[in-house]
């Protein structure tokens, strides 16, 4: 990675991985990434082109450092390109969406194109340098174990101002898992958007908290939204986990974990919604549901194995740490809270 350099070289780095990239780069390629089941939005669009782009600039390593300043030139030039030539992005004025295949063919080649351009010097030597602290050191992965389809999905993404252009000194890490249940629909589709409505929240990023919050109600309402028009179906848990101003806030929902491991200590960071917890059973009581063994195993409704889940239904869980010494638990019906020092 060019933040790793010891010489400091980190424009060499760059040039390594645009060379590298363009010569791997097959124009014929008609499927060179994974595209989303569902017609894009014009709501949606930002969303997509990041997973899109992430997807094909990450198969030749590209440098973390960089990936945010790239992505941020994709998301500006191609919707420059849905407004001049929207045909030429899989726009169909009837469903008034794009197709996804359509789509990510414009942003592969969108992408194709701007790695050309810093083939020159000249261009390269404009790149910004990477900062003065060094992103999280990430390492991620999945098994899908026998199932036809690998249902579950994960988020890296560093430097969420930039990608967004959000006007703030500080920088912002995002990190999310989604274990998808039921398919792979609403995985794809959290792992796609969710820290898009996290960004386009207007309480980013003065009320972390708060647009946490946002962003998970309101990918819950457009993925429903889009159950009722697309095939799009089944259900997903999620920990998502941000990194701002020193301040480690994870949210989540369903039964995912995450945990904080220190030289001395483990911290377990979630309480995960599952069937045993007794105020869980009494929640679901209240919303006039049930809960009952099937098969040995606790269900609701005698199907469903997780209580709460984005796309079956939601009722969202909150949790932030800001202190590292008070570690005290507020429990209400809805929000869970508490408060760490992290640095």
């Amino acid at each position: 990675m060019a933040e790793d350099c010891i010489d400091g070289d980190y424009l060499g780095a760059y040039s390594r991985f645009f060379s590298e990239f363009v010569a791997r780069v097959n124009p014929y390629d008609q499927l060179p990434v994974s595209v989303s089941s569902y017609n894009v939005t014009e709501a949606e669009i930002v969303g997509e082109i990041i997973n899109v782009t992430l997807q094909y600039l990450n198969q030749t390593q590209c440098p973390s450092s960089l990936q945010a300043y790239l992505v941020h030139q994709v998301i500006q030039e191609i919707k420059s390109m849905c407004k001049k030539q929207p045909e030429d992005c899989g726009f169909k004025s009837q469903e008034k969406a794009y197709t996804s295949l359509k789509l990510m063919q414009a942003i592969t080649g969108k992408v194709n194109e701007i790695c050309i351009r810093y083939l020159d010097n000249s261009r390269l030597a404009l790149l910004p340098p990477p900062p003065s602290v060094p992103f999280p050191q990430v390492a991620a992965g999945g098994s899908k174990n026998c199932r036809r389809k690998m249902e579950d999905r994960y988020v890296v993404l560093h430097d969420l101002h930039t990608t967004f252009d959000i006007q703030d000194d500080s920088i912002a890490n995002y990190y999310a898992v989604f274990d998808g249940h039921a398919g792979q629909d609403a995985a794809v589709y959290c792992a796609t958007h969710l820290h898009q409505y996290l960004a386009e929240s207007i309480y980013y990023p003065t009320d972390p908290e708060r647009a946490l919050r946002d962003a998970f109600i309101t990918t819950d309402a457009q993925f429903l939204e889009k159950s009722k028009t697309q095939r799009v179906c089944g259900g997903t848990t999620a920990v998502c986990t941000l990194i701002l101003n020193k301040k480690l806030y994870v949210a989540w929902v369903g039964d995912s974990t995450a945990t904080l491991i220190k030289h001395d200590s483990v911290i377990q960071l979630v309480n995960p919604h599952r069937l045993h917890r007794e105020d869980e059973v009494q929640r679901i009581r209240k919303m006039g549901g049930v809960v009952m063994r099937s098969m040995g195993i606790m269900r609701v409704n005698g199907i469903l194995g997780i209580s709460r889940a984005i796309g079956m239904s939601i009722s969202f869980i909150y949790y932030v740490m800001k202190n590292m010494i008070d570690n005290k638990l507020t429990i209400n019906t809805v929000f869970h809270f508490s408060k760490y020092y992290l640095f």
